[in-house]
């Protein structure tokens, strides 16, 4: 049987190839077979094995996968790397092969009886424009999102405070750690959870948040007081005052759609001597006045808030 050789290759990444947690859409492998005779190899069924390898002197594959291709009338072979059969690779699928942080050699072998010999050994050369955009959103960044929460795009996961593994996840992992909940406290962390909450800048030294060492985890583990991920319930500033009742108090400002009323019949007086206490004299109900709820909040409307990872 003749042994084939790959005589000429060449790479054209699809449009939109690599990210962080790239597309999946993989990327063209075109090729030429040769026998070691120099003669090209048509219509002959061949395995190929492609392995990305994470630097030139890395001893781990990344991913690896195999196509059973056949050659056309000269010789010719075209597959898409990305979209072969799995066959090793640490990384669980082929989008989860971060093509931002590390310069990837591809290895190509060929099948031969039982064994692969090794065809080429060459570094991806270049990344599409549309990857280099993507990549310029650091892993972490977290974002609004106008989408469904089933519509959050590759490379992102929707904050909403969900243990995910440390090694899946490790670009993540590095970056944010344990700082919004220890997770298991071994193979795993949690996402930040922001649904139903305001963001708000770390005070630091500002000075412009008082209670700053007063803040919470917002999980298990988490931060608290002054740092990222520390979490506040809502509050207002305190309000104080008093009425004075040591003469006639007419109660005209405080009928209709006031706040304050007295108990009883609106348009009554009450004549009260220094030192009177009259603590179930007046009800206070703001709702009479301006627009109230469970919390207190500006006009909003409702995002998905989304990290990259």
């Amino acid at each position: 049987m003749k042994r084939s050789v790959l005589f000429f290759a060449c790479f054209l990444l699809a449009a939109t190839g690599f990210a962080q947690k790239n597309s999946g859409l993989g990327f063209n492998y075109q090729a030429v077979v040769r026998g070691l005779d120099g003669f090209v190899l048509p219509s002959k069924s061949i395995e190929l094995r492609f392995s990305l390898m994470p630097g030139q002197q890395a001893t781990q594959a990344s991913w690896v996968e195999t196509h059973n291709v056949t050659t056309d009338a000269v010789g010719t072979i075209g597959v898409i790397v990305g979209k072969g059969l799995k066959a090793g690779g640490i990384a669980a699928t082929f989008a989860d092969v971060n093509f931002a942080s590390i310069h990837y050699w591809l290895k190509v072998e060929i099948k031969e009886g039982g064994n692969y010999r090794e065809l080429s050994y060459m570094a991806l050369s270049s990344v599409p424009y549309a990857e280099v955009a993507t990549n310029a959103v650091p892993v972490g960044s977290v974002m609004p999102f106008a989408g469904n929460a089933s519509k959050v795009p590759a490379g992102w996961l929707l904050c909403d405070g969900r243990e995910i593994n440390r090694l899946e996840y490790l670009n993540l992992f590095n970056v944010i750690s344990t700082t919004w909940g220890v997770g298991n406290n071994s193979t795993t962390f949690n996402l930040p959870d922001m649904r139903g909450m305001f963001l708000r800048g770390v005070s630091g030294d500002s000075g412009k948040d008082e209670d700053a060492a007063l803040r919470a985890s917002l999980k298990e583990g988490g931060n608290s007081a002054n740092n990222v991920g520390s979490y506040q319930g809502d509050a207002i500033r305190n309000i104080t005052g008093g009425i004075e009742t040591g003469h006639t108090l007419s109660l005209f400002a405080f009928e209709g759609s006031g706040a304050i009323r007295k108990h009883g019949t609106n348009g009554a007086s009450i004549a009260g001597n220094s030192g009177s206490s009259y603590s179930k004299g007046f009800t206070f109900d703001a709702s009479l006045v301006v627009p109230v709820g469970s919390d207190n909040r500006p006009q909003n409307v409702y995002v998905n808030y989304i990290i990259k990872y």
